[in-house]
C-alpha cells in the first residue's frame, strides 16, 4: 500500500513537470510569433516588420506588389533589411524600378515567367549584389544589350534554367564587380569572346548542361581571379590555343561529358601553376598522335584528374565509336609520333610529288610547242579521215575540179581579191577555189576544206603573221600535208607576203618554209613580173596533168 502510494505521487510529480514544460514552450512560440508578426522593440531603439503590401506596414515604405520585404524602423529612421523576394508569383515583366527600394542589395526573381530584359531594367538599383533570374523564359533576343546597366556592385548573378536562351552576347560590362556567374541548363550554343571582358573580379563560372559546341580564342582569357570553371555536359570538340592565358589562378576545371578528341600542348593546361582538380571523363578522345601530349601530361602532372583510371578512355581508330580504351593504357611511343618519323612519313612523300610535278612542268613547258603540234596533228588526221570516208571517193586521177585551193587568213582577203585572184584568173586562165566564193553554204568548214583539198591539182598557201595564228589556216596547212603523204604528191606552193621569224611560226609552218621552196611578194611593180612568173611556173609543175580538170564543174 506505502509502495503504491509512493508510485503515484511519484506519477503525479512528472505529470506536473511535463506540464510546465510544455507551457514553457507554448509562450516561447507565441513570443516568436508576435515578435515576427508586430513591432518589435530593443531598448526602444529597433523595430521591425515582415512586410507585404497587403497587410499593415508603413505607410512610406515601398516594396512590390505580391513581393515580400522586411523592413526595420530605429528613432530617427526607417529602412529595410536589404532583401526584396519575389519568387514564384508568376509575373511576365519585372517589377517597375520605382517600387524597389532602391538601397536592395539581395533580389529574388526566381521561378516566374520572365520573357525580356530592356535596357536600364535595374539602373537605379546601385547597391545590388545579388540578381537571382533562375528559371524564367529569357532569350538571348529579349534581353537589352544594356539590361544590367548601373549593376557595378553585382557580385552574384544566377540565370539558370532559362531553357531557350541559346546564345550568351556581352551583357555584362557593367558587372565589373561580379564574382559567381551561374548560366546552367540554358541551352546556350554560342558565347561571345568578349563576354567576359569587364568581369576581371570573376571567381566562379558555370555553364555546364548546356549544347556549346566551340570555345572561341579569348573567351576565358585575362580572368586573373577565376578559380572555378565549369563546362561538363556541352558539345565541345576542341579547346583552342591558349585559351586560358593571364588566367592563372585556375584551381578547378571541369569538361566531362563533351565531345574533347584531343588536347593539345597550346591549349596551355601546364601553363595554369595553381591547378589542383581536372575532369575530362566521358570525351571523344582519340588514341592517335594528337593525344600525345596530353598523355604525357598526365604522366607528369600533379593535377588530380578525376576518374582517369575507369572513365576517361579513347578510340584506337578513327572511325569506331567505341571508347574502351583506357587513356592511361595509351602508350604514344608504338605510335612512332616523333618529328623525325612525321618528316619520313609525311615531307619525303610530299616532297617527292612537289619534286613530280615540278619536272612534269618544266618538261611540259620545255616541250610545249612539239606536244601542241603532235596533238593538232593526230586530232587533224583523225578529223581529216573521218572527213574522206564520209566525202567523196579518194582522188584518181580523174576527178580534179580546180587547179589551185588558195589557202589565206580573213585579214588578207583584200590582197586575195585584188591582186592575186584577177592575175590567176583573168590573166594566167586558172581556175581557184576560194572560199567565200566556192564553198557549198550549209556544209561543215572542214568539210569544204577537205574537199578544196582533195579536188585541187595545187593548194597555194598565202603566209602572214596572220595566217601563223590562224588554227583553220594551219588545219588546211595539215591536211594538205597529209595529201602529200598520202598521195606522194607535190602539191604545195607557199607565197610569203609578209616576213616573219621562226618564233613567229608554228612548227609544221616553219617546217615547211625550211624544206620548200617559197615566192615573197614584192611591193615594187619592177619585181612583181619576176614574182608571177616564178608562181605560175610553180603553179604548172608536174602533179595532176591540166587536163584532167573537169570541164564545166564550179
Amino acid at each position: 500500500m506505502a509502495f503504491s502510494s509512493l508510485r503515484n505521487s511519484t506519477t503525479v510529480q512528472e505529470f506536473c513537470i511535463k506540464k510546465m514544460l510544455c507551457c514553457l514552450i507554448f509562450m516561447f512560440v507565441v513570443l516568436e510569433t508576435v515578435e515576427s508578426l508586430t513591432p518589435f522593440d530593443e531598448g526602444d531603439k529597433l523595430t521591425c516588420y515582415n512586410y507585404y503590401p497587403n497587410g499593415t506596414s508603413p505607410e512610406d515604405i515601398r516594396c512590390p506588389k505580391k513581393c515580400n520585404c522586411v523592413f526595420c524602423k530605429t528613432e530617427t529612421e526607417l529602412y529595410y533589411s536589404h532583401n526584396v523576394y519575389c519568387e514564384s508569383i508568376e509575373i511576365t515583366s519585372i517589377p517597375p524600378q520605382n517600387t524597389v527600394p532602391t538601397d536592395v542589395e539581395h533580389y529574388i526573381l526566381s521561378y516566374n515567367l520572365i520573357s525580356s530584359l530592356d535596357n536600364n531594367s535595374f539602373q537605379e538599383l546601385t547597391f545590388l549584389q545579388t540578381l537571382n533570374l533562375i528559371s524564367n523564359n529569357l532569350k538571348y533576343n529579349t534581353i537589352g544589350i544594356d539590361a544590367f546597366r548601373g549593376l557595378h556592385n553585382l557580385r552574384f548573378l544566377q540565370m539558370d534554367k532559362n531553357s531557350y536562351l541559346s546564345k550568351l552576347l556581352p551583357w555584362f560590362d557593367d558587372l565589373v564587380s561580379l564574382e559567381v556567374l551561374h548560366i546552367e541548363h540554358c541551352g546556350l550554343t554560342t558565347i561571345h569572346p568578349k563576354v567576359f571582358n569587364h568581369c576581371k573580379k570573376l571567381i566562379k563560372i558555370d555553364l555546364t548542361r548546356n549544347t556549346i559546341e566551340n570555345i572561341l580564342s579569348g573567351t576565358f582569357q585575362n580572368l586573373p581571379d577565376l578559380k572555378y570553371l565549369y563546362l561538363d555536359n556541352n558539345r565541345i570538340t576542341s579547346i583552342p590555343p591558349q585559351s586560358f592565358k593571364d588566367s592563372s589562378r585556375l584551381q578547378r576545371m571541369s569538361l566531362d561529358n563533351n565531345l574533347l578528341t584531343t588536347i593539345e600542348e597550346d591549349a596551355g593546361l601546364q601553363n595554369l601553376t595553381q591547378l589542383q582538380f581536372l575532369n575530362v571523363a566521358y570525351n571523344k578522345f582519340s588514341c592517335d598522335c594528337n593525344l600525345v601530349w596530353f598523355r604525357k601530361w598526365i604522366g607528369t602532372t600533379n593535377v588530380t584528374i578525376k576518374d582517369i583510371n575507369n572513365r576517361t578512355n579513347c578510340s584506337t581508330s578513327p572511325h569506331s565509336k567505341r571508347y574502351n580504351k583506357k587513356i592511361l593504357d595509351f602508350d604514344p611511343d608504338k605510335l612512332h609520333c616523333s618529328k623525325f618519323d612525321k618528316i619520313v612519313r609525311f615531307t619525303i612523300p610530299s616532297a617527292s610529288v612537289v619534286l613530280a610535278i615540278t619536272i612534269g612542268c618544266v618538261l611540259l613547258y620545255r616541250y610545249r610547242f612539239h606536244l601542241r603540234y603532235w596533238n593538232q596533228r593526230r586530232r587533224l588526221r583523225k578529223q581529216y579521215q573521218r572527213i574522206c570516208n564520209q566525202g567523196p571517193p579518194p582522188i584518181n586521177g580523174e576527178d580534179i575540179r580546180y587547179d589551185v585551193f588558195v589557202c589565206y587568213n580573213s585579214n588578207d582577203q583584200q590582197w586575195v581579191l585584188k591582186t592575186l585572184q584577177p592575175s590567176l584568173e583573168v590573166q594566167r586562165n586558172f581556175k581557184l577555189c576560194v572560199d567565200y566564193r566556192d564553198f557549198i553554204a550549209g556544209e561543215a568548214i572542214a568539210t569544204n576544206i577537205a574537199n578544196a583539198v582533195k579536188f585541187s591539182r595545187k593548194v597555194l598557201l598565202v603566209v602572214s603573221k596572220h595566217f601563223a595564228k590562224s588554227e583553220w589556216c594551219n588545219f588546211e596547212l595539215e591536211m594538205a600535208r597529209m595529201r602529200m603523204f598520202d598521195s606522194h604528191e607535190d602539191i604545195l606552193v607557199v607565197v610569203l607576203i609578209e616576213k616573219m621569224s621562226p618564233k613567229e611560226m608554228p612548227i609544221l609552218l616553219h617546217k615547211i618554209l625550211t624544206t620548200t621552196t617559197y615566192i615573197e611578194w614584192e611591193e615594187h611593180p619592177d619585181r612583181q613580173a619576176l614574182f608571177w612568173a616564178k608562181l605560175e611556173t610553180a603553179l604548172l609543175s608536174p602533179n595532176c596533168p591540166k587536163n584532167r580538170l573537169l570541164a564545166g564543174n564550179p
